[in-house]
């Protein structure tokens, strides 16, 4: 490996990077000045030869070094025989918000995590958990020594990796908005990250209370929209004495919707230009993020959308779902009415890396976006044992739908597809052997998945339940063909027939199915047997 770079930051990020990525090959690398088509972007020519890897990285802005390597060692892994390219992102902000409810990740997750969003061609990574005390609590206090040394690393980690953190204040749950205190209290905790190297910052007015809380709020604004609006301005004014060149994103207390309400009206008139106001779309978890939206957001707050994406995140009354299928429903172009997008993830950090690639490859480039081919792109990536991979697509792949679309079971559902075709056929010994050997090929993943010799047994940890209702589903699956074997098909009336025990037994499979709460197989495997119990019933 020989690679001339400009600047220690740009050896730092080269380093960082093979570190994390090493190469079988020989790479000789040439780092130079450049002025790419796209912000962010990077010019690389590259060829390959017996002796290895030959490239000339084009760059204006350091980080965006990491983007050009990216790209580089996937050429390397290609047939291509050389490349020159002019290549940058779509999307200003593209990253992870961790704005969830429930156990945050760990340190160690948000670290790997940051390495991961750097080959996700990401850059921002928002610091945000709901359910710590530091975030919506105890927000007057200063940052202890130890929430700052760890955020040192992240910072530091973020920086080699092209990711900007954004750690967050969410002061609105007891906050005075015309007290001078709580404004310096928020420019306290800004000044401590900013010493770090923080330069973009968050102020979070999402899920309080609508009314103003205190008598002197009540003297001092007409509404609360005017609360926030000059809350944010005092805390922007001071901010931008630290140096003017820093970055303020406001989630409103009204942050789903049309774009056209009344608070959105208030507030965006009010605040300061440059400080950008989050949105997650027509609804909280929006099935689509479109263009007129956008436009519509913009126009009533004179900003575009800096868009708080809901997917993949199962926080709340969501956790009995896994959503680790591709983002979809995101329209192509986006970008050019937005500010940005970063998605809150799972609670589960190792699932989140599935669907959060593919977010990852939307907002680089979303032309060219290809949910499904994107998603196997992603298991490649993160699974490099070809036997583990297919093992766990296998099980992924009974989840796929997601509150974004997406068929939830699509093997499944062409197994159901035979099974039915044959029993509609009259042949029950064909229908009920596809669903017996469907049956049976469950279980025996299962146990390979659950064995010591799946070699990525965190993943499996975090999804334990729901391998506990893949293998009920196996033996459900099972116990269906058996029953269909057992059955009679009526030639004259075209229908299967059977007794009230047969019945009773598909009933029993149903309730033992939907006794566990986790989500599996959409509904693919409770409709047909509903279907069939209706037919025997007839």
């Amino acid at each position: 490996m020989s690679i001339h770079t400009l600047n220690p930051l740009q050896q730092a990020i080269s380093d960082e990077f093979w570190k994390s990525h090493p190469a079988e090959i020989s790479f000789e690398i040439k780092v130079v000045s450049a002025r790419p088509t796209h912000l962010e972007g990077y010019t690389l020519v590259a060829s390959r030869s017996a002796t290895g890897v030959f490239a000339t990285i084009g760059i204006a802005q350091d980080h965006s070094l990491r983007y050009a390597l990216n790209h580089l060692l996937s050429f390397a892994l290609s047939e291509d025989k050389e490349i020159s390219v002019d290549k940058g992102p779509d999307f200003a902000v593209r990253g992870v918000v961790e704005g969830f409810y429930g156990k945050p990740w760990t340190h160690e997750q948000r670290l790997r995590g940051l390495k991961n969003f750097g080959d996700f061609n990401m850059n921002t990574y928002f610091l945000a958990p709901k359910d710590v005390p530091w975030q919506r609590f105890n927000w007057r206090q200063p940052f202890e020594t130890e929430f700052l040394s760890s955020t040192q690393e992240l910072i530091e980690v973020g920086r080699l990796n092209a990711i900007d953190i954004v750690t967050c204040v969410s002061p609105g749950l007891s906050v005075k908005y015309c007290d001078e205190n709580d404004v310096d209290a928020v420019i306290t905790r800004y000044k401590q990250l900013f010493d770090l190297g923080a330069r973009h910052f968050g102020l979070l007015w999402d899920d309080i209370a609508w009314e103003l809380q205190h008598q002197e709020d009540m003297d001092s604004y007409l509404s609360t929209a005017a609360a926030h609006a000059d809350f944010t301005n005092r805390v922007w004014v001071k901010l931008q004495a630290l140096d003017p060149k820093v970055a303020l994103t406001v989630c409103p207390m009204h942050y789903s919707g049309r774009g056209n309400e009344p608070y959105l009206h208030e507030v965006g008139r009010a605040l300061h230009s440059r400080i950008n106001l989050m949105w997650t779309g027509r609804s909280i978890i929006s099935e689509y993020l479109d263009i007129s939206d956008a436009v519509i957001f913009e126009r009533t707050t004179l900003r575009p959308p800096m868009y708080w994406d809901n997917f993949p995140v199962n926080d709340g009354g969501l956790q009995k779902n896994l959503y680790i299928g591709p983002v979809r429903g995101r329209e192509v172009g986006l970008h050019k009415y937005s500010a940005g997008l970063v998605s809150n993830p799972m609670l589960q950090f190792e699932m989140s890396q599935l669907p959060l690639f593919t977010i990852g490859e939307y907002l680089w480039n979303s032309d060219s976006y290809n949910p499904d081919l994107s998603w196997e792109k992603a298991l490649v990536h993160l699974i490099a044992d070809e036997k583990d991979r297919l093992a766990l697509r296998k099980f992924l792949r009974t989840s796929m739908g997601t509150a974004v679309g997406g068929d939830p079971a699509p093997d499944l559902r062409r197994v159901f597809r035979a099974g039915v075709t044959h029993w509609r056929a009259g042949e029950l010994e064909q229908a009920g052997q596809v669903f017996i050997n469907a049956g049976q090929e469950i279980i025996e993943n299962h146990g390979f998945l659950t064995s010591p010799e799946f070699s990525r047994p965190e993943m499996i940890a975090e999804v334990e339940k729901w391998l506990e209702k893949y293998v009920i589903g196996g033996e459900v699956l099972k116990g269906l063909g058996n029953i269909l074997k057992q059955c009679t098909f009526d030639t004259h009336k075209r229908c299967i027939s059977g007794t009230n025990k047969q019945i009773d037994q598909l009933a029993q499979l149903k309730d033992r199915l939907e006794a566990h709460r986790k989500n599996l197989f959409g509904d693919q495997i409770e409709g047909p047997i509903n279907e069939l119990m209706a037919e025997l019933q007839s």
